[in-house]
C-alpha cells in the first residue's frame, strides 16, 4: 500500500514538472525570456537615466550603430558593454508612470547571442543577473531619484 502512494505522489510530481516545462517551452512573446523589473517612472525618465548610467560609466558604453531607431514597435532597446560583451536591455510602458526594465540577452565570448533566464545554469544566471543588477539597474534607480528630488 505504501508503494502505491510512492508511485502515485512521484508520477504525480514528474507530471508537474513535464507539464512546467512544456509551458516554458511556449511561452508567450518575443522576449519571453527576459529578467522584468516594474519602475514606477514614466517610460520617458527611465530611457534617459539608462543613456545617463551609460554615458556616464565609460565601460558600459557602446560604439555607434548601437541605438534604436525603430519607433515603431513596443519596446524601446538600450545596449549596454557589459564585461566587453554586448547587453540588451529593453523598456515599455506599463502606465501613465510605471515602467517595465528588462535584462534580455547577452553576448557569449564567440558573440552569440544568448537569452538571459534559458541559456546560462542556474548559478551563473544567478551570477549574471546579480552583477546587472548592481553595475546597471542600481545606478538608473539613484539617477531616477536625483531627477525625482530636484
Amino acid at each position: 500500500m505504501k508503494r502505491k502512494y510512492i508511485f502515485i505522489i512521484g508520477g504525480l510530481l514528474l507530471f508537474l514538472f513535464c507539464f512546467y516545462k512544456l509551458g516554458s517551452a511556449f511561452a508567450p512573446g518575443s522576449y519571453a525570456n527576459a529578467e522584468s523589473y516594474e519602475l514606477n517612472y514614466p517610460e520617458k525618465k527611465v530611457i534617459e537615466a539608462a543613456e545617463k548610467v551609460r554615458k556616464d560609466n565609460i565601460y558600459l558604453h557602446v560604439g555607434e550603430g548601437w541605438e534604436d531607431k525603430d519607433s515603431t514597435d513596443y519596446w524601446h532597446h538600450i545596449y549596454f558593454n557589459f564585461h566587453n560583451r554586448m547587453l540588451l536591455t529593453w523598456t515599455r510602458p506599463s502606465g501613465k508612470n510605471n515602467t517595465t526594465f528588462a535584462f534580455v540577452r547577452i553576448q557569449d565570448s564567440n558573440s552569440e547571442w544568448k537569452d538571459l533566464n534559458s541559456a546560462f545554469g542556474y548559478f551563473e544566471n544567478r551570477k549574471i543577473k546579480k552583477a546587472l543588477e548592481e553595475e546597471i539597474l542600481a545606478k538608473m534607480k539613484i539617477e531616477l531619484e536625483k531627477k525625482q528630488n530636484k
